[in-house]
Formats: C-alpha cells, sequence, structure tokens
C-alpha cells in the first residue's frame, strides 16, 4: 500500500498551496484574509504580530489558512491542520497539540497547554474553536516557535489563532449540507448584511450528525469514534461608532453527545486477579472461570485481529452543556496609533464517561482457596460474586475570561511599536469518579463513612487561575533592508484551590476474596495512600471529613518570568526576506491536582529558541519560505505512574532538567501555469532529552523491556531509569505534505480537481521510548472534486479522505500484564479516522 501512496504523490504532485498560499476569497465587512491581485499565488493577510502585514514579509514561521484554501484542499480538522503544518503535531484521542516537540502532557487539572490557542484574540486552553468548521472561520493562523512577547501566556511552543468570519455591508446567505458515509450528515447556515448604516450583523449556526462510528463494539454492536451529534450557533453585531471607532461583538452557544474512541486495544487482556494497579479483581480474570457471565465471551481483544473492532459492556460518551461566550473588540484610530480593546468570557461543563476494565465481562464468581479459606468458617459465606465492570466518570466545569488593552502604531515612520496590558481568570473545577457501579460492596466500606456511588478512587480539586502581564514591542528599520525588532512581557501567574481525593480497595490489606469469598470489605485506604507533609505549592494541612471520608487539602503558588524577543531582519529586495530571531519563552508552574500527592507542584517551563529564516517570492508563480531552529528546553512538565504502598497506581509531575531540540521547515508553492498550483512542506525534527534520571515507568516498573536504562537503587521494589537520550514526545521526525490543484474553466464554472499526500515519520507518546509508546510512521492520501458555478452562486464538492484507509497513528499506550511470567505490555493505539467520502452543496445567496 505504501508504494501504490508513493505512486500516487508522484503522479499528483499538484498541490494547492495548502499552507494557506491558495486562491482565497475576501469577505466585505471583514479583515482582510487576501489580496486579491489576478493570476498567481494570492498574497495573505495575516494579524500575527498585532497588525495586519502580509505574509512574506512578517519575519517569523507562520501558517496561514484562508476558509477558501481549506474548502479547496479539504482541511477540515485539526489533524488535517497538523498534516499540513510543519513542525505541529496534534493527537486527537488525548486533544494535544505540540509544536516543535512542544505542548500539553496531560489534560490534569493545574496543567496548562504549551502552545496557546486564541479565537479572536481571545485565549481558550482547549482546542475546539479553532477546529471549528471553515464555514465560522475566516483564517488560521499558526505561529510556530516562542510567542512570548505579543502572546505570553503558555505560548512556549507557539500560538494559534483562529479569526471568525466577519459581518457584510451588503446582504448575503449560505447554506451548505454535507451527506458522507458512516452515517454522516450535516446543516450550516448563515445569513448576513446591514441592518442600517454604520450596523452589520452576522447570525450563523450549524448542526453536526455521525450515526455511525469507525470502531464496532463486539459485545453490543454499538459503535464508537467519530459518533455523535454537535450544534452551534453565534450572533455577530459590528458598529461603526463614529469616523474612527469600530466595534465588535459576538456571543455564541453550543451543545454536543459524542462517542469518542480514544484508544482501542490490541494486545492481549490481562488475566490476573488483580491487574498493575488495581485494587478491584480484575475483569479479564472472569474469562477464566466457568460460568463467567459476559456480553463478548471470547477471551482474545477484537483488536488483536481487527483494529477498529473491541468489546466493551460501557458506552464512552461526551457531553458537552452549558457552553455559552460573549466576545468583544473595539477599535479607536487616532493620528498616530490605534487603541485596541478586546475583552471575552466562556462557559462549559464537560463529562465524560470512559471504559477503564476493556472488556465486556459482567461477572463471575470468583474461586475460593483450597479448603475454602476463612470463608469456610463464617455462617452463609459464599464465593464472592464479582462484578469488575469499571468506569471513569470525569467532570469539567470551567470559567474564563481575559482582557486586553493595546497601543499600535499606524504612522509609516522607520519606528514601529505596539504596547499592552493584559489580564485572564479562570476557574475550573475537576471531578473524577473511578466507579465499580455494580459492585455494591463499595459503597459500605467496613472501617469509613459510606461511599454512595462506589468508587473506589474520588480525586477532585477546584483551581483559580490569574494571569496578568505587560508588554511592549519595538521595531526600527535602519535602511529599507535592514529592520531591528525587540521586545518584553513580564507575566505574573497565580493559581490556588483545594484538592479532594478517597481511595478504597475491594479485597486487599491481607482479606482477599479467595479467603473471604462474599464476606470480602472493602477497604478505605485512602490515610495510607495521601502524603500529609509539607510540600511546595501545599497551602493547608489535610483534612480527611469524617462524614465522607474525603481527604482535602490547600494548594497555592504563583510564578512569574520576564520573556521577550531580539529579532534582525534583512530584505535585500521586494521580493525576500531573511530573519535572526532570538526568543525566551515561559510556561507557568502548576499542579496535579486530585491526588494529594507528595509532590503536587510543578516549576515553571523555559525555552531558549534561536530560529533563522528565509522567505522569497519569485514573481507571483513561486514562493519559497525556510526556517531552520534550535531550542535549548528546561524543566519540561513530564506526568508519571507512580505505584503506591498498597499497589494502586498514581499519576504524579516531574519536571526534566533540560532536552535540546533542532529543525529544519521547508515551504513551498508553485503556479507553473494559471490552471496548476503545487505545494511542497516538509518538516523535519529532532529532540534529545539531556538530563532525566531517575524515574519510574508505570509499565516497565523493573526496567527490563528492551530499550530500558537501569539508574540507581531500587525503591519499593521498583527500579528507576534515567531517560537521557531519548525523544521527547509527539514528535515525528519527518513531516511531509504535497498538495495539488487543476482547475478548468468552463462557461457555467470552474472545476477543480484536488489531491493530497500526507506523510509522518514515527513517534513516541511517551519519554520511555519503548516499542508499546510507539506510534509508527503511517501515510494518507486525499481526493477532492470541486464545482463551482459562475458568479460563486454554489459549490459541490466531492470527496474521499483516506482513499486508501490506511491506519493513522495518534497515540500508543502499554499495559503491564500482571498475569504474564514474562512481564509482557499489551499496547493500546489512537487512530485517525478510516476512509471516509461525501458530497457537499453549498449555495450562496447575494
Amino acid at each position: 500500500m505504501r508504494n501504490i501512496s508513493w505512486m500516487f504523490a508522484g503522479v499528483a504532485f499538484m498541490a494547492m498551496p495548502a499552507a494557506a498560499q491558495t486562491q482565497g476569497t475576501t469577505t466585505a465587512g471583514s479583515r482582510p484574509s487576501v489580496a486579491e491581485e489576478g493570476p498567481g499565488l494570492t498574497e495573505i493577510v495575516v494579524t500575527a504580530e498585532k497588525r495586519t502585514a502580509n505574509l512574506q514579509e512578517v519575519p517569523l514561521a507562520i501558517s496561514a489558512y484562508t476558509s477558501d484554501a481549506r474548502q479547496l484542499a479539504g482541511i477540515d480538522t485539526l489533524q488535517d491542520f497538523a498534516n499540513f503544518t510543519p513542525g505541529l503535531s496534534y493527537s486527537a484521542g488525548n486533544d494535544r497539540v505540540f509544536i516543535r516537540g512542544i505542548g500539553r502532557q496531560t489534560n490534569t487539572n493545574g496543567s496548562d497547554p504549551g502552545v496557546s490557542t486564541y479565537t479572536d484574540g481571545i485565549y481558550d486552553a482547549s482546542t475546539t474553536s479553532i477546529a471549528a468548521s471553515d464555514f465560522f472561520i475566516d483564517r488560521i493562523e499558526v505561529l510556530r516557535g516562542p510567542q512570548g512577547t505579543l502572546y505570553g501566556r503558555n505560548s512556549i511552543g507557539g500560538a494559534i489563532n483562529a479569526i471568525s468570519k466577519r459581518p457584510t455591508e451588503d446582504f448575503s446567505a449560505d447554506l451548505r449540507g454535507t451527506v458522507g458515509n458512516y452515517g454522516l450528515y450535516t446543516i450550516e447556515a448563515s445569513a448576513s448584511g446591514a441592518l442600517t448604516r454604520g450596523l452589520r450583523t452576522r447570525l450563523a449556526g450549524g448542526y453536526h450528525k455521525q450515526g455511525r462510528g469507525y470502531f464496532k463494539n463486539e459485545a453490543d454492536g454499538i459503535s464508537e469514534g467519530g459518533r455523535g451529534e454537535r450544534r452551534y450557533v453565534e450572533l455577530q453585531l459590528e458598529a461603526d461608532l463614529g469616523p474612527d471607532v469600530t466595534a465588535w461583538a459576538k456571543i455564541f452557544s453550543g451543545r454536543s453527545d459524542l462517542n469518542p474512541h480514544p484508544l482501542n486495544r490490541i494486545g492481549a487482556y490481562d488475566f490476573a486477579p488483580y491487574p498493575t494497579g488495581a485494587v478491584t479483581p480484575g475483569a479479564a480474570f472472569g474469562y477464566l472461570i466457568p460460568g463467567v457471565v459476559a456480553l463478548d465471551p471470547d477471551p482474545v481483544p477484537p483488536g488483536a485481529t481487527d483494529i477498529r473492532r473491541f468489546s466493551a459492556d460501557t458506552t464512552q460518551t461526551e457531553r458537552l452543556r452549558g457552553n455559552f461566550g460573549a466576545t468583544g473588540d473595539i477599535k479607536w484610530s487616532l493620528p498616530t496609533f490605534d487603541v485596541r480593546l478586546l475583552g471575552g468570557y466562556q462557559k462549559y461543563r464537560i463529562d465524560n464517561t470512559y471504559e477503564l476494565d476493556g472488556t465486556s465481562v459482567i461477572s463471575y464468581a470468583f474461586p475460593l482457596a483450597p479448603g475454602g479459606g476463612v470463608c469456610a468458617f463464617i455462617p452463609g459465606c459464599a464465593p464472592l460474586t464479582a462484578f469488575p465492570s469499571t468506569q471513569l466518570n470525569l467532570h469539567n466545569d470551567k470559567s474564563f475570561g481575559s482582557g486586553e488593552l493595546n497601543l499600535t502604531s499606524n504612522t509609516d515612520g522607520p519606528l514601529q511599536w505596539v504596547v499592552g496590558v493584559y489580564y485572564y481568570q479562570e476557574t475550573l473545577t475537576q471531578e473524577s469518579h473511578f466507579n465499580a457501579p455494580n459492585q455494591l460492596q463499595l459503597r459500605a466500606p467496613a472501617n469509613g463513612p459510606a461511599n454512595p456511588l462506589g468508587d473506589f478512587v474520588y480525586a477532585a480539586s477546584t483551581l483559580t487561575t490569574k494571569s496578568s502581564a505587560v508588554f511592549g514591542q519595538i521595531d526600527y528599520r535602519f535602511t529599507d533592508a535592514l529592520r531591528i525588532t525587540a521586545g518584553l512581557r513580564y507575566t505574573h501567574d497565580r493559581k490556588s484551590g483545594d484538592e479532594s481525593f478517597r481511595i478504597l480497595c475491594f479485597g486487599c490489606g491481607g482479606f482477599s476474596p479467595d479467603l473471604y469469598g462474599s464476606a470480602t470489605p472493602a477497604l478505605d485506604i485512602t490515610a495510607s495512600q495521601i502524603s500529609t507533609l509539607p510540600a511546595p505549592g501545599v497551602a493547608s494541612a489535610v483534612t480527611i471529613d469524617p462524614a465522607t471520608g474525603i481527604a482535602r487539602r490547600g494548594l497555592a503558588n504563583s510564578w512569574d518570568a520576564l520573556t521577550g524577543t531580539v529579532a534582525v531582519e534583512w530584505q535585500p529586495g521586494d521580493d525576500q526576506l531573511a530573519f535572526l530571531r532570538y526568543s525566551r519563552g515561559y510556561k507557568s508552574g502548576g499542579f496535579n491536582a486530585g491526588g494529594i500527592s507528595v509532590l503536587p507542584q510543578t516549576g515553571a517551563e523555559h525555552v531558549d529558541a534561536f530560529e533563522a529564516g528565509y522567505k522569497h517570492a519569485i514573481g507571483r508563480r513561486l514562493r519559497v519560505n525556510l526556517a531552520g531552529f534550535y531550542y535549548d528546553y528546561q524543566g519540561l512538565q513530564v506526568p508519571l505512574t507512580v505505584s503506591q504502598p498498597g499497589g494502586a497506581q498514581l499519576t504524579q509531575f516531574f519536571n526534566l532538567k533540560s532536552s535540546q531540540s533542532y529543525g529544519a521547515e521547508f515551504e513551498l508553492a508553485w503556479q507553473p501555469a494559471d490552471p496548476l498550483q503545487l505545494s511542497f512542506n516538509y518538516g523535519y525534527g529532532h529532540s534529545r532529552i539531556d538530563s532525566g534520571c531517575c524515574f519510574v515507568d508505570g509499565q516497565d516498573p523493573l526496567a527490563v523491556q528492551p530499550g530500558a536504562q537501569p539508574s540507581g537503587p531500587s525503591v519499593n521494589g521498583q527500579q528507576p531509569q534515567s531517560v537521557a537520550g531519548a525523544r521527547l514526545s509527539d514528535t515525528p521526525r519527518h513531516k511531509l505534505a504535497l498538495n495539488a490543484m487543476y482547475s478548468i474553466d468552463f462557461d457555467p464554472g470552474t472545476l477543480s480537481l484536488s489531491g493530497n499526500y500526507v506523510l509522518r515519520s514515527s513517534a513516541y507518546s511517551n519519554i520511555f521510548n519503548r516499542p508499546y509508546n510507539r506510534m509508527p510512521s503511517w501515510d494518507q492520501v486525499d481526493l477532492r472534486a470541486i464545482w463551482t458555478a459562475a458568479g460563486d452562486r454554489y459549490r459541490v464538492v466531492a470527496f474521499v479522505k483516506n482513499l486508501f484507509d490506511s491506519k493513522g497513528y495518534d497515540s500508543a499506550q502499554g499495559n503491564l500484564l500482571a498475569s504474564s511470567p514474562t512481564l509482557e505490555v499489551a499496547q493500546s493505539y489512537s487512530l485517525t479516522p478510516p476512509r471516509t467520502y461525501g458530497l457537499q452543496l453549498e449555495v450562496r445567496f447575494r
């Protein structure tokens, strides 16, 4: 299949400039995305440096995608953006973004992403808005490298900014519908125009539904992965408050009911009575017991023979409710500078249910020890009926808002400047209920208060984050060819709140079910699993509520940093730009909130980034952009699994002292003839952890797997390892994208034929570079045919994505098998979608 893909790529090296260098449209009344200048590659206008500028004249490594470019290339999802952007990686299974090896390692409350995401200039730690449909988003800008001056908060790896389509002066209305395989259909509609002179509005909404998922459950026939429905609506108002003042506001709301499938197991089940880290009886152990009750009696995971099949008795769900947001932007143009005030607020609640045990076993009789054990002496005692189905119910209730005031020069002189102040506040309540819903003994522990929900682990936290900053940047052009840039930003972050924890063990502490049978008690072991010692970030002592058994303590700390950039730009001609740039990046420290662990806090991250770039436009037919970088990365925040004295496994944060990375990125766009456009995007990235000792791999606690680097003495029966020399996670060495479009003009309209080929080399999902954490290399071919009627009245798109049904690997994870005498590690993968196809029709009314 790989050879077929390469053959296709060779024939179809005919790409439209997918990194936003294609033909695009400008919506009246909106900020221009492109500059229309007749035949040739379209010039893209971006706002990456808080002012509008031609993409080729900005001394940054930027990829920008207009809505029209996305339509022509089929860039629909954040994974598509990652495919076409050098240095950008995305894990849909974990919803984490990485740029040049820097990103987010965990979604636990108290941690932050390493790539900042903005919608209309408003910071949002999630990726939902930047992954929105091109029907609502006019342009996406991906800024590669630290953006510590103008963007600041958590932009240590880079920033992604989504700019909404704005109201138009003249009336317009669009209606778009899509149907596809897997029961897909969507409908999107908008209306825009002037309500009165100087007041414009846009109302838009969409509905998306996919009836079948990409993974089939052999136990009950319900499919998961991509399945579900989403709704969204927004209202915008834009007003001219005078000749020099413009105001814009947007309110929006949405909801969703989805069935995700983050990981699919392909390795063997763990048949141990208590799998690694378990505090309740194992589910797969039931397959060894006569009379087991299971929806699917096969003891071999379906994924072992068909990677898109699984067996489970819990349907994974994701539900978004209470989602409401508002954004505002006021700009006042004065004779020498512009004043801009940005503000936004959003709140929502997300409820997730995840399958934990990975089987469809409902119940089984846990066998008694020879002679019946203690159970034989207890009247009425019988073998324990184990109900091993376990699940995680995760609740996130979040509200956040920010405000920014900046002053930007608007003269044509050699000195340009921007200064500003920024404030952000967020409150996130996160609750994790690790639950065995049918094991009733967990609801009434023998040595503690009632546990009505049956949680064997309850972890929760409420944290408030406050961040403030002041920043400034100047650009001075000494000559027509030479310009110097310098910027500084001071950021202060504070996080405070509390965390809660309770853990129960059913069948441990010597009270095993083979000895005690149906008399096996559930024991509250919270006091033995938490830390009561003082530690950085701990604001109050641990207390255990006698009515609930829940342990609580306060957390609080603050971090600050001075970041900035210095750059030298040289323009030997109007069509060339070379630059050298140094940037200092920063990400706030944080907490692993919810575990009451020994070390709840992690320190801040910093990076010293050196970058060189070259941009060259040869006429309007050929465009070449090059970038090279070197990073010195300090303090990478890494979540690692740590075994507790009682055998439970919990997550703790650690900071890696130092790692380095370097790479090169190449973007080429060429229009050899009016109907044909070609592009080639390539990224190379090399990373190495310099200092990483000594950590325990939760999937290889004895350090016996191939590639392990034992270091230091064992601790509590576990062998720490060094990770020196390992690659950073989610950082493929090679990423390549070819995209092509050939357009044929007819009197009734234009037919455009577009083809994509993307290739991603292998990468690891963990700093322990082991086979079970390795994502294999993969490639993909997409095809599109777009018919655009004369006058742009309607457009019809026929598409197929992943033409050869290739397996794309999104993340990888290992699970240590306690039942394996050789300590085998079973593997699970998260996959990109299989082959999808469909038809889209859009009608435009003007």
